[in-house]
């Protein structure tokens, strides 16, 4: 499930867990967003991004080896 940015509905976050190979990137870039379960698994949480976990969320999908942490839309607006 994408999570959808603040003042606007075509910009989200969408994680591949199947690419995801849990080196826990995205969780130190965004702490907030991220966050690794317990289970191996790979969660971002769903309430709505503000201007600075936005900017966390991006720096974690540029950082991600794997290229599972991916972010579509008009992410500057």
């Amino acid at each position: 499930m994408p999570l959808r940015i603040p003042g606007g509905s075509s910009p989200r976050i969408s994680v591949d867990n199947d690419r995801c190979e849990l080196y826990g990137i995205c969780a130190m870039e965004a702490p907030d967003v991220f966050d690794l379960g317990q289970d191996g698994r790979l969660r971002f949480h769903t309430r709505l991004l503000d201007e600075t976990t936005m900017e966390q969320a991006k720096m974690a999908a540029r950082c991600c080896p794997m290229q599972a942490v991916v972010m579509r839309g008009d992410l500057d607006g």
